[in-house]
């Protein structure tokens, strides 16, 4: 139950912070200029508002929240910290001589139950972009978009060592009533054969469910549970963990990583981050273009400029970058012109593997007078098959010409055109859609290139965020819990850098 109004904190003492704790502070100024009765507003729903005890205010307990991401401490931390801090005494509105707080453990409850079913990403980025603004902060309407990776806080296994940390822990919860049962079990292959390990474990599994005495006991059929759901992710998954939404992706060729993505758009000027999405590890940037920019724009953006890495120019994107610009209520927006607006302008350079087909200088050349393909040699394509767009290997429609090869064989300048004992020779040539045609075109001029100067600003910002706000790894599991973290780091690091912009 909370209070019906907000209490006031009256203390002899409290001239001791304006003596001690300067006013430029970055701590204080967020204290002081920051209104957080939003907290409060969006969290009672989640209280029993006639009966209990009466429960912390939710305000403060956000604060505390705050505190921990921007000094990167634990929940015990920055408890302990609070009893003998001033600025946190300060910043939590608490009385100087105040020392009766909360309980660590509240901290965890209160992240669980009170923040839960709610969009707190869009909630708390959506605050300090309003914030920004009526700071006259923004100014444009440009937003730079990349995606950046989370370390998941879980080992990722292999498929058969994570089946037989869970066959041992099934083991321990059942060796102390039914040690028989357990004295059954097939003993487990030495080797990493998960075709040998499913058998065992599929053996164990119909042995536990056959003896009713197990499910008396409540964590041995919590593990087989948990055994039987690893089984089924060993079939489909090449990590497991205790993690069950963590994925392993790529950053580098040579460099993975096991965790999660953080789908980020920042708007160009200040580097406030307006908008956010989190994913499992494996997903593709270019896919999550369009939710951050309808994030941006919920968030109170007006995103009339995209700009971003190679990853997303991707076909898909161009054609939504093209779309025409609707309002909230589905209508048409005009230009100044009175023209229709388009959705936005994507600034990312088409990929090279498209640019390159384009003019490979591989001697192979369209016959105009023939209406085929010409080879180097001068021998005119035989056939040719027209191919449409598969969209399952997003590859573009185009045409395949095919060749003599008894010419190929007897060619001089088969070397490096025609492999010894190939049965066919060929030659792909990609139809670009008139919008890559155009951006194309657009990526030569000098706007396109000024533009894509500030794409550097979101790689500093990425580090930001991870290195001096928490998001390097996982606090906990799930991505319901890493949005939670991601959505605390980005609004502690947004208002820190608004109070950075307006210093006077």
């Amino acid at each position: 139950m909370l209070q019906s109004q907000q209490t006031l904190n009256l203390s002899p003492y409290g001239h001791l912070y304006d003596l001690l704790i300067p006013k430029d502070d970055e701590l204080r100024r967020i204290h002081d200029e920051i209104d957080m009765s939003f907290v409060y507003t969006e969290l009672v729903k989640n209280y029993c508002d006639d009966n209990g005890r009466t429960a912390e205010d939710p305000i403060r307990m956000f604060r505390y929240l705050l505190l921990k991401v921007i000094c990167d401490l634990s929940d015990a931390a920055v408890v302990r910290r609070a009893k003998t801090d001033l600025l946190f005494k300060y910043f939590l509105d608490l009385a100087p001589e105040e020392t009766n707080l909360i309980d660590p453990s509240s901290l965890c409850k209160f992240r669980k139950l009170r923040l839960k079913d709610l969009d707190l990403m869009n909630l708390l980025i959506g605050k300090t972009i309003s914030v920004a603004r009526s700071k006259g902060l923004i100014k444009k309407n440009t937003v730079i978009v990349d995606a950046t990776h989370t370390t998941a806080r879980a080992i990722a296994y292999n498929p058969v060592d994570y089946l037989r940390l869970r066959v041992n822990r099934l083991k321990k919860s059942l060796s102390e009533l039914c040690e028989e049962l357990v004295d059954s079990f097939p003993t487990l292959p030495a080797e990493k054969n998960l075709e040998k390990m499913l058998e065992c474990c599929k053996t164990i599994t119909e042995l536990v469910r056959k003896d009713e005495t197990v499910f008396g006991i409540p964590a041995a059929k919590n593990h087989l549970d948990l055994l039987e759901e690893a089984m089924d992710d060993a079939l489909t998954r090449t990590n497991l963990s205790f993690d069950k939404d963590a994925r392993g992706g790529h950053k580098t060729v040579n460099r993975g990583f096991f965790g999660t993505k953080e789908h980020i758009g920042i708007e160009a000027e200040t580097g406030l981050v307006c908008a956010a999405v989190v994913s499992s590890g494996e997903k593709t940037d270019d896919k999550y273009l369009e939710e951050v920019v309808k994030q941006s724009r919920k968030n109170g953006m007006e995103v009339d400029e995209v700009v971003a890495d190679k990853a997303y120019s991707t076909l898909e994107n161009l054609n939504l970058a093209d779309q025409d610009a609707v309002d909230k209520d589905g209508n048409k927006v005009l230009d100044e012109n009175g023209d229709t607006k388009k959705n936005f302008i994507l600034y990312s350079e088409i990929h090279t593997n498209i640019t390159n087909a384009l003019d490979r200088n591989d001697g192979f050349c369209f016959n105009k007078d023939a209406g085929t393909m010409t080879c180097p040699a001068g021998h005119l394509a035989i056939g040719r098959s027209y191919h449409p767009r598969n969209e399952k290997m997003k590859r573009n429609p185009g045409y395949e010409y095919r060749f003599d090869v008894e010419k190929c064989k007897q060619c001089p300048l088969r070397d490096g055109c025609y492999s010894e004992g190939t049965k066919r020779k060929t030659y792909w040539q990609t139809i670009l859609p008139d919008v890559q045609k155009d951006h194309i075109k657009f990526e030569q001029s000098k706007e396109f290139r000024d533009k894509m100067r500030e794409r550097y600003k979101i790689e500093a910002k990425n580090a930001d965020l991870k290195q001096n706000y928490g998001l390097d790894r996982a606090t906990s599991y799930g991505l319901v819990n890493m949005t939670m973290q991601t959505a605390l780091s980005i609004f502690a690091c947004n208002l820190k850098r608004i109070m950075r912009l307006t210093k006077a």
